[in-house]
C-alpha cells in the first residue's frame, strides 16, 4: 500500500487520462455533429450506432474489470491491459472518422457502429485498469481525491491542447469557409493528430507508474481463474453493497443527462446561438479553464462537507450553469449582440466546469472507498469489477447521450445538411425547449443519490478493522 504517492509516479499516473479526455472531446463534441451533419446520417441512426458500443461496453466493462483483478504477473494486475490497448486505439479511432467515400446511409451506420465499438473496447482495456490502479496505489481517504485532481489536471491539460489546434490548425475558418466545421476534410487530420496524442500519453503512464507494482494494495492477491461467470458474480457481490449500488445508478443518470447536453453542444453553438469558430473555442477554453480553477477546490470542499454533498452541490450547480442561458433566450432576455452574448456565455461555460469537477473528482475517490468497503466484506480487493462498472457508466456520456440526442434531433425535425441562416426559427426554438428539458433527467439522479451513506467516519471504521485484520469479516457494511 502507498500512502503517500510519490510525486513522480502521481504525474506518471495522471498522464494517462489525456486518452479518456481527447476521446471524449472526439465523441462528445465532433462525433455527432460529424455524422449527423456533415455525413448525412441521420440523429436516430446516429445515436443508435453509439447506443450498440454500449451494450458491447455492459460486457467488456465489468469483464476486464473482473479479468485484472484476477491476474498475477511481474508487471502486476493492471499494466498488461493498459501495454495490449495502446495501439489499437489509436488505429481505431483514426478510421472512425475516416469512412470509405461513397457508403450508402446504411453503409455509414454500420462503419460508425463497427468502429465506435472497437474504439470504445480498446479504451476499456486501458481505462479500467487504469482507474483500478489509482485506487490501489493509496488507501488514505484525502490522498485519493488529491489523486484524481493530479488524473483530472492532466485532462484538462490534454483537452486544452486538442481545442487549441483543432479550432486554429484543422477547423480554421476563412472567407469561403466560415463553418468548417461543417466540411469533411478537416476532421482526417484532427483524428491522426488524436491518436497520435493518445498512444503516446499512454506510454508514458505505463512506463511511470511501473514502480509502484510491487507496493500495490493488491500486489500479494492471488491469482483467480477468469470466466464470465465469475464476472457476474462479482457484479452481483459489488451490486449488493448499498454504497456501490447508489453510487453506481445515480452516476449513471447524471452521465446521460450531460451526455445528451454534450451531444447536442455543438448543434447548440453552431444552430442555436449561430457562434463562429472563434466565440466556439473561446466557450471550450473557458469550460477547461474553469476545470483547472475548480481543481484545487475539490480537496479542500471534501474536506469541509463529506463526500456527497461535494457531489450535489457540483452537479446542481453545473446544470444550472448549463441550462439556464438558453431558459432565458427562449423567453427574450439573452442579448443578441455577439459582443456580449459571447463573453456571458463564456462565462457560464467557465461556472458550469468549475462546479461539476466537483463531483468529477469526488466520485472516483469515492469509488476507491467502496473497494475498501469490499475488502472488508468479502476478504479481496476488486478495484477492477467497481471501476469497470462506472467506466461503463461514464461511457454513457456519449453512448446514451448519442442516442437520447439523435432522438431527440430528430423528434423536433432538425434536417441534416442545415444551414444556420436560413433553419426555421421554429425548429431552433424546439431545439432551445429540448435542451432545457433534459435537465429533468438531473433531478432523479440527485434522489437516488440522496441514500448514500459511505461517510468519512465509516470509511475510518473500514480501515480500522481492516488494520486489525478483520477483512471478511464484517457483514453489515451499509
Amino acid at each position: 500500500m502507498i500512502r503517500h504517492v510519490p510525486l513522480g509516479t502521481k504525474l506518471s499516473f495522471g498522464m494517462g487520462q489525456a486518452a479518456e479526455s481527447v476521446k471524449n472531446f472526439g465523441f462528445g463534441t465532433l462525433l455527432m455533429l460529424y455524422y449527423n451533419q456533415v455525413l448525412g446520417l441521420s440523429g436516430t441512426y446516429a445515436g443508435l450506432a453509439v447506443f450498440i458500443a454500449l451494450t458491447v461496453d455492459a460486457i467488456s466493462d465489468p469483464a476486464v474489470g473482473s479479468w485484472s483483478d484476477g491476474i498475477k504477473s511481474r508487471w502486476g494486475r493492471r499494466h498488461p491491459f493498459m501495454v495490449a490497448s495502446v495501439i489499437p486505439l489509436g488505429v481505431t479511432y483514426y478510421f472512425l472518422f475516416v469512412p470509405p467515400q461513397g457508403l450508402t446511409e446504411w453503409g455509414l451506420f454500420l462503419w460508425f457502429t463497427t468502429f465506435s465499438v472497437l474504439v470504445r473496447t480498446a479504451l476499456t482495456f486501458f481505462h479500467v485498469p487504469y482507474l483500478s490502479l489509482g485506487a490501489e496505489m493509496t488507501q488514505d481517504y484525502q490522498e485519493r481525491t488529491h489523486l484524481v485532481v493530479v488524473r483530472m489536471a492532466f485532462g484538462f491539460a490534454a483537452s486544452l491542447v486538442v481545442i487549441a489546434v483543432a479550432w486554429n490548425y484543422f477547423f480554421l475558418k476563412t472567407a469561403d469557409n466560415p463553418t468548417p466545421q461543417l466540411t469533411q476534410s478537416p476532421y482526417f487530420d484532427y483524428a491522426l493528430l488524436s491518436s497520435l496524442v493518445m498512444m503516446v500519453m499512454m506510454l508514458v503512464c505505463i512506463w511511470g507508474t511501473q514502480e509502484a507494482i510491487p507496493t500495490l494494495a493488491g500486489a500479494n492477491q492471488a491469482a483467480r481463474r477468469f470466466s464470465l461467470g465469475q464476472v457476474y458474480r462479482d457484479l452481483y457481490d459489488a451490486l449488493g453493497n448499498h454504497s456501490f449500488r447508489v453510487l453506481f445508478f445515480s452516476t449513471l443518470l447524471f452521465f446521460v443527462y450531460a451526455g445528451t447536453h454534450t451531444a447536442l453542444s455543438m448543434h447548440l453553438k453552431t444552430f442555436f446561438w449561430q457562434l463562429d469558430t472563434s466565440a466556439i473555442q473561446y466557450w471550450q477554453y473557458a469550460s477547461v479553464a474553469g476545470g483547472i480553477f475548480g481543481l484545487p477546490f475539490a480537496p479542500l470542499i471534501n474536506r469541509w462537507v463529506d463526500k456527497k454533498w461535494s457531489v450535489i452541490i457540483g452537479c446542481l450547480g453545473s446544470a444550472l450553469a448549463n441550462t439556464l442561458p438558453v431558459l432565458l433566450a427562449l423567453i427574450g432576455l439573452m442579448p443578441e449582440e455577439p459582443e456580449v452574448l459571447v463573453p456571458l456565455l463564456v462565462v457560464f461555460s467557465f461556472f458550469s466546469t468549475m462546479m461539476v469537477i466537483q463531483a468529477g473528482v469526488t466520485v472516483p475517490s469515492m469509488m476507491g472507498d467502496i473497494a475498501d468497503e469490499h475488502e472488508l466484506t468479502h476478504g479481496a480487493r476488486q478495484e477492477g469489477i467497481y471501476f469497470g462498472s462506472y467506466n461503463f457508466s461514464s461511457k454513457c456520456t456519449t453512448a446514451l447521450g448519442n442516442l437520447v440526442a439523435g432522438f431527440a434531433l430528430d423528434l423536433i425535425s432538425f434536417p441534416v445538411n442545415s444551414n444556420p441562416d436560413s433553419l426555421d426559427p421554429k425548429v431552433i426554438s424546439d431545439f432551445g425547449v429540448m435542451y432545457v428539458g433534459v435537465s429533468l433527467i438531473l433531478i432523479f439522479s440527485t434522489w437516488v443519490f440522496w441514500s448514500y451513506g459511505l461517510t468519512r467516519e465509516r470509511h475510518q471504521q473500514i480501515m480500522d478493522s481492516l488494520a486489525q485484520g478483520n477483512s471478511g469479516g464484517d457483514r453489515n457494511p451499509d
